[in-house]
């Protein structure tokens, strides 16, 4: 009986460690080059950013209903520039999107917003990116961005 519950204890930590392994799926990072943005701030600007932005996806499953549950976290490291006064401008932030599926993959098109933080004379404003994310039951995960805008405040 003893020999039961070492086989046991091994079976159940190797299901373990291929759960965690399963849920620390490696980042996905899309890279914005001179992607400028759209301004709907009236005392803002259009801004070209460039940077990063990283994308993590943890997946589990509802065992009621069989639905997997794709948490992602979506992360920014961004310069920008003005383009009326050339003014240096970051953005650094961070979100959570929680999109549920009986597929094994889906997509998900969200928005993330972030302070656009001026580093000089120029009004701070709000960033808002378009995300197309698709992720799957594997953990596998890409994303695009397919819009940015300005708005007034942060």
């Amino acid at each position: 009986m003893q020999g039961c519950r070492k086989i046991s204890l091994a079976i159940l930590l190797t299901v373990v460690c291929a759960g965690l392994a399963a849920a620390q799926a490696p980042a996905y990072t899309a890279t914005l080059q001179n992607q400028v943005t759209t301004n709907s701030c009236s005392a803002g600007e259009p801004v070209a950013l460039s940077g990063t932005i990283s994308y993590q996806v943890a997946v589990s499953t509802d065992p009621t209903t069989g639905a997997n549950t794709f948490t992602i976290t979506a992360s920014s490291n961004l310069n920008g520039v003005g383009q009326t006064t050339g003014g240096n401008y970051t953005a650094g932030d961070s979100s959570d999107y929680i999109v549920s599926s009986t597929q094994p993959s889906t997509e998900a098109v969200v928005e993330f917003k972030s302070d656009l933080t001026s580093q000089g004379s120029a009004p701070s404003m709000t960033l808002v990116q378009t995300l197309d994310i698709v992720v799957d039951a594997s953990g596998n995960i890409s994303a695009q961005v397919t819009g940015n805008t300005t708005q007034c405040g942060n």
